[in-house]
């Protein structure tokens, strides 16, 4: 793939024209407070405008932190055939870059900085992305310096075909931050979830914890202020400090360095499996956030496996969310589900089930700020040998994405695992959600997807077009027959209608072992800031 195919994506255009509009108001601002002036008085003109200068300012050293390989905390003992881990859990890590900037080799280090190996693939001139798969031991951070329109994308994929931890445990290497929204989780009977804190800075980082559950607040104490040492993790058993909680939501907020949080969860229903996945960081408060990828098998309103949807206001007020379900045939009605009250600090669930067949995102739209999230169930088959003959489940956990008024949710990239299918999502969002006008939405954005080659190439391109209202989905089938990908990136050429998308993967020997990604989005690359001096006396 050339460099001159990869158009500039649409989310960079838009935060370059932000980030300068910002500086500027900036200095504007400083200019008109620097003193105050009597009326009829004669007022310094000060710099000249001709005394600005253009500096550039080049991109950081950007670090994407990626889970560790999923892992039981507690020892196995008792009876092999009712062993918690029959089988050896396996671990991917797939990385892309896309564009490096020039000289730039991306490179894979340890949590503490120590290089592990730089990313193969096309890298002469006029290439297009660097490629790496292997298998960590641990959590790893891939590094690199991004430039005008860098998309980055790695995920970590687990897979255990029996036992507790049973399932497609996924997520994506992140950029670190000072704050982290995890919708979803539970520490009931027969839950578990380890939450992992990674600091790949230098410097200590102190973690305030903050959780919500069913019922309001969960109190945790001494629990809620976590140290975590530069180039290392600390993992928080969470039923150990907020226990008997069916649904959770926590937050993370990080003072000293910017931390990676995830949480590993897994369930069990007696002695059989009920699912495994990573709950990672989704948007942060908004009044507006879609979840995309919300599959229905066509359960029943009642079955407790139907997909759910989790949603909490986290702050003192309370208010009304209005939803929105964009199916492949358009809105859909929830039959009374339209609008869900919620109660301030309280997570909030409402079961999807009746709805029909097919995949759907859901559009939350609040009168005051909310994170959401959603959780899927897939029926697997026990296995021959297996002591108890029930049907075990592979659950995923769904991030919510914030949907904002400039567009452009679309453009991003995610991943992908060997030995998995995947199928990707996109849903227009339609700039009017009134329950009373939704199915009067009109008009579509065309999406472009690109799938990177394991050698770096472009190995595809194909043209999606995604009315508003509505939810496309692409077929594995489909995307396999264009060529083998190890990532997939999305562009959206128009801003309306905004397109949210995910992508689900399953396990290629047992698809009910399955995962849902939403897409990294593009890097913040380097650009041209006007200075000038401002006398600040007065």
């Amino acid at each position: 793939m050339k460099r001159k195919n990869l158009m500039v994506p649409s989310s960079v255009r838009r935060a370059a024209a932000a980030v300068g509009g910002l500086l500027c108001a900036t200095a504007v601002a400083a200019l008109a407070t620097t003193g105050t002036v009597a009326p009829g008085a004669a007022r310094d003109s000060g710099p000249s405008v001709d005394d600005a200068r253009t500096v550039p300012v080049a991109a950081a050293e950007t670090g994407l932190v990626c889970p560790a390989p999923a892992r039981l905390e507690q020892p196995d003992a008792g009876d092999d055939a009712f062993s918690a881990t029959p089988v050896e859990t396996t671990t991917s890590l797939t990385a892309a870059v896309l564009d490096p900037a020039a000289g730039e080799l991306p490179v894979v280090t340890t949590l503490g900085g120590e290089p592990e190996g730089d990313l193969t693939g096309t890298l002469e001139q006029g290439s297009a992305a660097a490629v790496r798969t292997g298998t960590p031991p641990d959590a790893r951070v891939l590094r690199l310096t991004p430039s005008a329109a860098t998309y980055a994308a790695a995920t970590v994929a687990s897979v255990t075909t029996e036992g507790d931890l049973r399932g497609l445990v996924a997520g994506p290497c992140a950029e670190p931050a000072v704050e982290h929204w995890l919708v979803g989780g539970s520490t009931s009977v027969g839950s578990s979830g380890r939450l992992v804190l990674q600091n790949p800075g230098r410097t200590p980082a102190t973690v305030t914890l903050e959780a919500w559950g069913a019922s309001g607040p969960v109190v945790l104490g001494s629990q809620s202020l976590v140290v975590v040492p530069p180039g290392e993790q600390v993992v928080t058993m969470l039923e150990a400090v907020a226990p008997d909680q069916n649904r959770l939501t926590l937050h993370v907020t990080a003072e000293g360095g910017r931390v990676g949080a995830y949480v590993q969860h897994h369930r069990i229903d007696g002695l059989v499996p009920a699912g495994a996945d990573l709950v990672v960081s989704g948007g942060a408060p908004a009044r507006t956030t879609a979840v995309s990828g919300v599959v229905s098998a066509g359960e029943a309103v009642d079955d407790p496996h139907a997909p759910r949807l989790d949603v909490l206001a986290p702050g003192e007020q309370g208010g009304t969310a209005r939803l929105a379900v964009l199916g492949p045939d358009g809105p859909v009605r929830l039959r009374g589900g339209e609008e869900l009250p919620l109660e301030p600090g309280q997570v909030t669930t409402l079961p999807l089930g009746g709805l029909p067949e097919g995949t759907y995102t859901v559009v939350v739209d609040a009168d005051v700020p909310v994170v959401a999230g959603a959780a899927l169930d897939r029926k697997g088959k026990a296995a021959r040998d297996a002591v108890i003959d029930d049907d075990p489940y592979d659950r995923a956990w769904l991030t919510g994405q914030a949907v904002t008024a400039t567009g452009g949710v679309a453009d991003g990239a995610v991943a992908l695992p060997g030995d998995v299918s995947y199928d990707v999502t996109l849903s227009g969002v339609p700039g009017e959600r009134d329950p009373d006008r939704i199915d009067d939405a009109t008009g579509s954005t065309e999406v472009t997807l690109r799938g990177v080659g394991p050698d770096g190439a472009e190995a595809w391109t194909h043209e999606v077009d995604v009315p508003a209202g509505q939810t496309v989905e692409v077929g594995s089938a489909e995307l396999a027959d264009l060529g083998d990908a190890v990532a997939v990136v999305a562009e959206q050429s128009a801003d309306e209608p905004e397109v949210v998308w995910s992508v689900r993967m399953a396990d290629s020997d047992d698809t009910s072992l399955f995962s849902v990604l939403a897409p990294t989005p593009p890097l913040a690359a380097d650009g041209d800031v006007r200075v000038r001096r401002v006398d600040a006396a007065g």
